[in-house]
């Protein structure tokens, strides 16, 4: 969903948690790029750590709310949790706001739901 030029990822990993193998909203994955766009500043095979920021899989609230979007995607970062593009596309999940990634709320401006 950012400008960096990765069209399709593969997940290698779903972090924070042990034997994890499901990843959702807010939570960090290590990728692997497999197919790119036009613009690029990646390349076909890197490893990259991606944050989830819109997930095909609802999510519930504990005000009993539930955020569900029609397609998965997700924000490319490097190394030192920095995005790596300049821009962001699309709307966000509000548990991306709830782990306060300030950054990325800021290139995001008001599309978070």
């Amino acid at each position: 969903m950012d400008n960096s030029g990765a069209r399709k990822v593969q997940c290698i990993k779903a972090l924070n948690g042990f034997n994890r193998t499901y990843a959702f909203c807010g939570d960090f994955i290590i990728i692997s790029i497999k197919e790119l766009r036009l613009i690029r500043k990646v390349k076909v095979g890197e490893i990259h750590l991606g944050l989830v920021a819109r997930a095909k899989k609802e999510s519930k609230f504990k005000d009993g709310s539930l955020s569900k979007f029609n397609s998965n995607s997700l924000i490319i970062l490097n190394k030192k949790k920095r995005v790596l593009g300049t821009r962001l596309f699309g709307w966000i999940s509000r548990k991306v706001r709830q782990k306060k990634f300030l950054r990325i709320l800021i290139m995001c401006g008001h599309n978070i739901i």
